[in-house]
């Protein structure tokens, strides 16, 4: 299993698993136009040359990181692959000067709220009808 930093060449397998894994629905262009703003933001867990994961993240200033996204393969849940991808994350975040991260995730998602608020996040917001089908999300914040 390898850990390693996007490649283009990687656009169709994380759109694919970002697509099965995350019920909100992105544009495939996030993928090409953000990357080059923090190439280390984006982050794939290789296994047999197949993309199983993947963590997905913007510096929003000089000291604050936001999640995007993270997906890991159906079949590898529950594996710590999640955790894996987070903690280089966390120290690519680092490496920037972020002192604190932050991600939004859907009210509903309690399996995603118990694995972030493991990793030290806390609610900090709640946001009304933040997702393109009208559910709530919550703001979760990290200080690293």
């Amino acid at each position: 299993m390898q850990l390693r930093h996007y490649r283009s060449t990687d656009l169709n397998a994380i759109y694919d698993l970002a697509r099965r894994s995350l019920r909100e629905k992105y544009n495939p262009s996030i993928f090409i136009e953000l990357p080059p703003y923090w190439p280390q933001g984006l982050i794939v867990l290789e296994e047999m040359d197949r993309i199983v994961g993947f963590i997905f993240g913007i510096m929003t200033s000089s000291i604050e990181a936001r999640i995007l996204m993270l997906a890991v393969s159906q079949e590898r849940r529950g594996q710590g692959l999640g955790t894996l991808l987070s903690e280089q994350f966390f120290m690519e975040c680092s490496k920037k000067g972020a002192r604190v991260v932050s991600l939004e995730v859907r009210v509903s998602n309690t399996s995603a709220l118990k694995f972030y608020q493991r990793r030290g996040f806390s609610i900090s917001d709640r946001f009304s009808h933040y997702y393109s089908d009208g559910e709530d999300g919550y703001q979760l914040q990290l200080f690293l």
